[in-house]
């Protein structure tokens, strides 16, 4: 980086040297800076010292973006040419005045442990007056019978007359005084307080116990602005709203998005191992040497039940076709007492093919020469029987796609081999809906041997965001389940993933528990828990300063779903995919 072109300053202060860069605060810039790695940073600040103050030992070095800084560069010691890391960001500091976060446009900063805040905060946010003397950098601030005297780089200040000797003077940053809150707040008989743990200072005020709302039937913006002490217009940008238009469910933000709340706690959620008939893992291989799967088989062998391996995909003449072998799986799950499904699928390029589905179903011709080849295969790879995982039928093919399954168990049931459907989840029959009403819940629980439920995707990357399977969303579908195919042979999908996208916008991704631990590596924050919906969630703002949210489902959000698995007198779970899934996850399953 070319240093010359950034305004710097150089300092003296006890005894040593420091120099500060003010560096721009456009957004284009702060990426590419981002992107530059901290070794490479250090290289280059380093190599431009020795040559533009050859003479001089810096002590530090302090990276400055408006009053924040960026980071710090340390000389291990003062007299070596060694030095140490930069500090990463910070979260801005809060000030929340009678319960409600104040807003600056210059942000506080910390000295010698005083926290200082613009001058306009204490005139908007306490009531006061505040007269600011351009010639003598005096501000006065009045206040109902109390008038305070600061004047900038003086660590003196008089109320009513007394003389106050400050910690730490006021002083003018970026154009703005900043002077000590707590001072002027005390002043004034104002309690004040400052949580280390969310940055924030406290001026007659609590800290909020939630950052966040599920929108309940009848809301408003206005009402829920009303009932968390803030605005329509700060709730619109805090969750990047374009109009007032909300729906139940939404997860809205209620307090900034730099505001750190601890909420309710996972660690508070006892993980219970829940023991079932059927632990089913889906097995995916999607290149050789991609193995992901395999390995959770065999890390977890001893919990799971049954396999169902995405391997096989029909073809427009009613046969079947594999691109990787799933042999070393089936093999392994022979050896160690788990019974594996051949899984028929029409995905394609990524997506399910509908129309290919469709005309295969609706030949007879083709739908029968399916059913051989599906045999054909089972009985080849040694399969216990087989898994329909045939998606995104449109409702005129409902009767064909329970004959089929009729018809298949009819062909393969004699034999010893068993029928295993796995559907998407609804909570209500609609035969005429293009995503679920395909899928005639009693028909095909009647002739399959095993149902197993897709109770995940309530939200999707391609949609609004929102939990993976919500608690409330699943015990919708499982009880509307019941009512139409016998528990016993019911089995409850349990999604391993999580999905990230930006807030308010649509246009997510899909993201393993593995990737959500790298992101609070680098970016910090906790996860969160949401207690209406039983799910964990994660705020942060990724390295372009995009506020993001990401759902997903783990060991502790899992436990709901069991309970009611079990409550509900179902087979047992299937989990969505193996390999997906960290160690902890397994936690609230038991051994066979």
């Amino acid at each position: 980086m070319n240093w010359d072109k950034y305004k710097q300053k150089l300092i003296h202060e006890n005894g040593e040297y420091h120099l500060i860069f003010y560096l721009p605060e456009d957004v284009e810039f702060s990426r590419e800076f981002d992107e530059i790695p901290i070794e490479k940073k250090k290289i280059s600040i380093q190599l431009y010292i020795q040559k533009a103050y050859p003479s001089i030992k810096i002590a530090s070095v302090k990276l400055m973006v408006g009053s924040m800084v960026l980071g710090t560069l340390v000389l291990q010691n003062p007299n070596s040419d060694v030095y140490g890391a930069l500090t990463s960001k910070t979260n801005p500091i809060q000030i929340r005045i009678n319960n409600q976060y104040v807003q600056s446009d210059t942000s506080p900063v910390i000295e010698n442990g005083r926290v200082l805040v613009p001058i306009r905060v204490i005139g908007q946010s306490m009531g006061a007056f505040v007269h600011w003397e351009e010639k003598n950098k005096v501000a006065i601030i009045k206040k109902e019978n109390t008038t305070i005297y600061l004047q900038a780089n003086l660590n003196q200040a008089f109320v009513d007359g007394r003389l106050h000797f400050l910690d730490t003077p006021p002083k003018i940053i970026n154009g703005r005084l900043m002077v000590p809150i707590r001072f002027v707040s005390e002043s004034f008989n104002t309690p004040v307080n400052w949580d280390n743990k969310s940055k924030t200072v406290l001026i007659n005020s609590t800290l909020p116990t939630v950052s966040d709302y599920v929108v309940k039937k009848g809301d408003t913006l206005l009402e829920i602005a009303l009932k968390f002490n803030t605005s329509v217009l700060d709730l619109k940008k805090w969750n990047n709203l374009k109009t007032d238009m909300i729906y139940v469910g939404q997860l809205l933000r209620v307090i900034p998005p730099s505001a750190i709340i601890e909420g309710p706690s996972m660690e508070e959620i006892e993980v219970i191992p829940y023991k079932f008939d059927t632990v089913l893992g889906f097995t995916v291989k999607y290149y050789e040497g991609h193995n992901s799967s395999y390995n959770s088989l065999r890390d977890n062998n001893k919990k799971i039940t049954d396999i169902s391996t995405f391997s096989h995909g029909i073809t427009k003449e009613g046969t079947l076709e594999s691109d990787y072998s799933h042999i070393d799986m089936i093999g392994f799950s022979d050896k160690n007492n788990i019974d594996s499904f051949m899984l028929i699928h029409n995905a394609q390029g990524g997506n399910f093919d509908k129309n290919l589905a469709e005309d295969v179903l609706e030949n007879p011709i083709l739908r029968r020469k399916l059913i051989q080849s599906i045999l054909e295969g089972v009985e080849q790879y040694g399969y216990k029987g087989v898994e329909i995982d045939i998606e995104g039928l449109s409702s005129d093919v409902r009767a064909e796609y329970s004959s089929f399954i009729k018809e298949l168990k009819a062909e393969l049931g004699p034999k010893g081999y068993l029928v295993s459907a796995t559907l998407p989840a609804k909570s209500f029959d609609n035969p005429k809906d293009n995503w679920v009403g395909a899928y005639d819940y009693k028909a095909i629980g009647e002739y399959a041997d095993r149902v197993v439920l897709m109770t995940y995707d309530e939200h999707w990357a391609g949609g609004d965001s929102g939990p993976v399977a919500s608690y409330g969303w699943v015990e919708g579908v499982i009880d509307y389940a019941v009512k139409e195919i016998p528990p016993d042979k019911l089995v409850m999908g349990i999604g391993a993933y999580g999905y990230d996208w930006p807030t308010g916008e649509k246009g997510g991704k899909a993201v393993t528990v593995f990737e959500i631990d790298g992101y609070l590596k680098k970016y910090g924050g906790k996860i969160l828990w949401n207690d209406t919906y039983k799910a964990p969630y994660y705020r942060y703002k990724d390295d372009k300063g995009k506020n993001k949210i990401v759902w997903f489902e783990n060991e502790k959000s899992a436990q709901y779903k069991y309970k009611l698995a079990k409550a509900r007198g179902l087979q047992g779970i299937a989990i969505w995919r193996l390999g997906l899934e960290d160690n902890n996850f397994w936690s609230g399953i038991s051994y066979k």
